[in-house]
């Protein structure tokens, strides 16, 4: 059975741009790994103190089979890239389940 899920990823505590857009690369071979690259938007964005952070979510959800499996060496795989770009660096990574979410009532 498969689920749709969103994400959305934060890693924070970075040294610099360059060690920022290091994660950007890491983060982005675990995506093509997964082979979920196409449907999410990775970048190096800058907090208000001009401090660089990589931000990431997915496009639209997508639908991920034995998702209570693929979970934990998602997460696995995504602190690993982080850990070997930048030792150090906080990783926050947040799921949505967007058939659970209500809608709102048509009224």
């Amino acid at each position: 059975m498969s689920v749709n899920i969103t994400f959305t990823l934060t890693v924070t505590a970075l040294r610099d741009e360059a060690q920022a857009r290091e994660v950007v690369r890491s983060l982005d071979e675990v995506m093509e790994d997964e082979r979920i690259q196409d449907q999410v938007n990775l970048g190096v964005a800058w907090d208000g103190d001009g401090t660089a952070f990589v931000s990431g979510e997915t496009d639209f959800p997508l639908s991920i089979s034995r998702f209570h499996q693929w979970q934990p060496d998602f997460e696995s795989h995504v602190r690993f890239a982080v850990e070997e770009a930048a030792p150090g660096a906080r990783v926050v990574l947040d799921w949505g389940y967007p058939d659970l979410e209500r809608r709102p009532a048509v009224g």
